[in-house]
């Protein structure tokens, strides 16, 4: 018996998506996306100013995302300093002018000094920070981010925009792809 619908190219990911409940699209993007960060991340948890999945609380006053669209990473530096990836847009407040970049084509970035090697340049106690600049087709945004292991979320939200999202209807979601491991489909 073939497990798979006969229609053409139907494989695995079709089968799946008529095995579990439809995600919306911002459901797949953030489970993806966010799994995507966490492969490539080491220590999340002791991250002083970033978060991964969620809205930093610091944010919540400043920003209020639409029905549906979520948080794929945050980070929170000062009331003038902070940055949201979601599920539609990058948005970072920086030097106090809060600007939006749509990820959805692609971005493109320049982390520059990401692991924070500099001689003498840290304050004890604070937390190292390095400005990257992001693009668009159409626009240009700058954040600061915490370097050295922090860096790997936001350097990893945009490897998510510019690879995985493009091929988004191809990828499997967590829960799709342990089904498909187990062979439970």
């Amino acid at each position: 018996m073939d497990r798979y619908p006969q229609s053409a190219g139907a494989g695995p990911s079709e089968a799946l998506a008529e095995t579990f409940s439809p995600m919306t699209k911002d459901e797949k993007i953030h489970d993806i996306a966010v799994a995507h960060i966490l492969r490539n991340s080491m220590n999340p948890e002791e991250w002083r100013s970033t978060s991964i999945g969620v809205m930093r609380s610091e944010i919540a006053p400043h920003l209020t995302l639409a029905p549906g669209e979520l948080t794929l990473l945050s980070a929170f530096f000062t009331e003038v300093s902070w940055y949201v990836f979601t599920t539609r847009l990058i948005i970072s407040c920086f030097e106090g002018s809060i600007g939006t970049l749509d990820p959805s084509d692609g971005v493109a970035s320049d982390f520059g000094n990401f692991k924070g090697y500099s001689p003498g340049r840290h304050v004890l106690g604070a937390i190292p920070t390095h400005t990257a600049t992001l693009k668009n087709s159409s626009s240009i945004l700058q954040l600061e981010y915490e370097t050295g292991k922090p860096s790997m979320g936001p350097i990893h939200a945009v490897s998510y925009w510019s690879q995985k999202h493009p091929i988004l209807h191809k990828l499997l979601t967590s829960s799709e792809r342990a089904a498909y491991k187990r062979r439970d489909v």
